[in-house]
């Protein structure tokens, strides 16, 4: 949980909106927690993607598992296993609705 907590600080030191942080447990077969976000460009989410790759692996020795969408930067998925980080354009955020698909999972209070 501390873990999911700083990614959501990391992704909103860079200026990440509407960031949302989901316990998925029981929901999703794949993995444990969802920290979803957007922002405004191509070259933001790919920013906060480099943000919180380099931090997860310099801070805790976190690399991740598995990255997918960064050339188009519209949708970029971090696999780490236990959680999952989505980052949107505002309009591919809307479109594929990952905050109401995984409208069962538990929101995470991030924020102290």
């Amino acid at each position: 949980m501390e873990m999911i907590k700083k990614i959501v600080t990391l992704i909103d030191e860079k200026k990440g909106l509407q960031i949302a942080a989901l316990d998925v447990q029981g929901i999703s077969p794949i993995t444990d927690y969802l920290v979803i976000a957007s922002a405004e460009t191509v070259k933001q989410t790919q920013s906060l993607a480099d943000h919180v790759m380099k931090r997860l692996k310099e801070d805790d020795s976190l690399t991740c598992r598995h990255l997918d969408g960064y050339a188009n930067g519209e949708w970029i998925i971090m696999d780490y296993f236990d959680f999952l980080v989505h980052l949107f354009t505002p309009e591919k955020r809307e479109l594929y609705d990952l905050d109401n698909l995984y409208g069962g999972g538990r929101k995470v209070e991030a924020h102290d």
